[in-house]
């Protein structure tokens, strides 16, 4: 694997120290150890040597991604929490049976949390084109389809791409400079659930689909937060470090930063809780010693369960006191940089 020396920070250029060395990947078996530096003011992280491209062989071999994802999930206590969720906060149609159990689970805030990015927080009122930056086995492609968006995506890996074209006639593009050279196409929106973390040039990209966005469209994004509190407890063992596959690991500055310097005007950026249960447990187990977690996935003991729900519980309490210590961020962002971007 050919890697390329990243000494200066990818948002601004300035030096960052040292932070994290030696770092293995702990979820997907990729071999090497690996540095990530941090910029002294805004957090940012950034691997350094990263691999040199972004080709989908000893990086992506494993990645989840790859694999088929099932159209429909079985209908449970979590679905049905998250279905009336969406149904209270952004008006898509509710379940038409529901038990007493979903009803109260649906009031969580972490629960509503992770029910309003089911959608990106898209409200169901909306409607337009849609493009999933990354779209892999194509959840949201589905999910924003059925709710009346006509929608296209970028996917690099050509396997997953092809099985969504042939067996879902959804338009997907194994490249976002193809989409980019047939001039012809606009969104409304575009998503990068979190996929600008993997980019080796993510201010390239980002020129890129603001040439792709109409007049009023709009950007959302997820990344994991440089400035969470399950880094400041788990380390180098975080989950949300990912090397060799997370180039960049943002904090809610370094981002709006890169935002504004491609001309986006960032209208809100927050962080929340939806992934820390699962981030709580695996880096706890990555911690412990553990190796191709996500691969094997371990089954969770009861206490650990337990603990996992306690730290997002302690965390969602955490982010009304200090709002950008969520282990997520999402941010919105228009066409044109202007000041007064927003924490919600």
């Amino acid at each position: 694997m050919q890697l390329v020396d990243v000494p200066n920070c990818p948002v601004d250029g300035a030096a960052g120290s040292v932070r994290y060395v030696g770092v293995q990947d702990a979820y997907f078996g990729t071999q090497g150890r690996w540095h990530y530096r941090q910029h002294d003011k805004t957090g940012h992280l950034w691997l350094d040597p990263r691999p040199a491209d972004l080709s989908t062989g000893d990086l992506y071999a494993n990645y989840y991604t790859h694999a088929t994802e099932s159209p429909a999930a079985t209908a449970g206590l979590w679905q049905h929490a998250i279905a009336l969720a969406l149904s209270v906060r952004l008006g898509y149609p509710a379940p038409e049976k529901t038990g007493i159990l979903a009803k109260l689970v649906s009031h969580l805030p972490s629960v509503e949390d992770a029910a309003e990015l089911e959608v990106m927080r898209i409200p169901a009122s909306e409607s337009g084109r849609l493009l999933d930056v990354g779209c892999g086995g194509g959840t949201f492609l589905r999910r924003m389809r059925a709710a009346g968006w006509t929608v296209a995506g970028t996917e690099p890996d050509a396997k997953a791409a092809a099985r969504l074209a042939a067996q879902e006639g959804f338009p997907v593009y194994s490249a976002l400079e193809d989409l980019v050279q047939e001039q012809s196409q606009r969104f409304d929106v575009i998503v990068l659930s979190h996929v600008i973390e993997h980019l080796p040039d993510p201010a390239h990209t980002l020129a890129m689909l603001h040439s792709l966005l109409n007049k009023d469209g709009r950007l959302l994004l997820t990344t994991p937060n440089a400035k969470s509190l399950g880094l400041r407890i788990f380390g180098a063992s975080w989950r949300g470090l990912e090397p060799p596959r997370h180039f960049n690991v943002f904090s809610p500055d370094s981002l709006c930063q890169l935002l504004c310097r491609a001309d986006f005007h960032v209208e809100c950026v927050r962080t929340g809780v939806r992934l820390a249960r699962g981030i709580w447990f695996l880096s706890y187990l990555a911690r412990a010693g553990g190796r191709e977690l996500e691969i094997t996935r371990p089954p969770a003991h009861r206490l650990l369960k337990l603990a996992g729900y306690i730290f997002q519980l302690f965390e969602a309490g955490v982010v009304r006191l200090m709002p950008h210590s969520g282990e997520e961020i999402f941010c919105v962002a228009r066409v044109g940089c202007h000041a007064g971007a927003t924490s919600k």
